[in-house]
């Protein structure tokens, strides 16, 4: 769900085409720099859990970015990243066999 101001936001931008040129480089530039706050005000947000990250083991951090990366694929790229883990898991599976048997 949007917030307000976020759907302010996305009402400006429809507006865009219909405003006349001066009226939309005022818009135009509100949003750019609206846009900036926001990444400012992010950042801090982000920059905690980035760094939280590094407590985290290799494998979790792995699994958490390609999470991260497939919430914005397309579905037939999720589904080619989903088949990709699938193999992955199954030869660690495999590696896994394969070393209890040496043992």
């Amino acid at each position: 769900m949007l917030s307000t101001e976020d759907r302010y936001m996305m009402i400006m931008k429809a507006s865009l085409p219909y405003l006349s040129n001066d009226t939309r480089k005022i818009f135009l530039t509100y949003l750019k720099i609206n846009q900036i706050i926001h990444t400012l005000h992010d950042f801090d947000k982000e920059q905690e859990e980035i760094f939280s990250s590094c407590s985290v083991n290799e494998e979790d951090r792995e699994s958490g970015l390609v999470q991260a990366i497939r919430s914005f694929c397309t579905p037939k790229e999720q589904e080619m990243i989903d088949m990709i883990l699938n193999f992955s898991q199954v030869m660690k599976l495999w590696k896994e066999m394969e070393e209890s048997q040496n043992l």
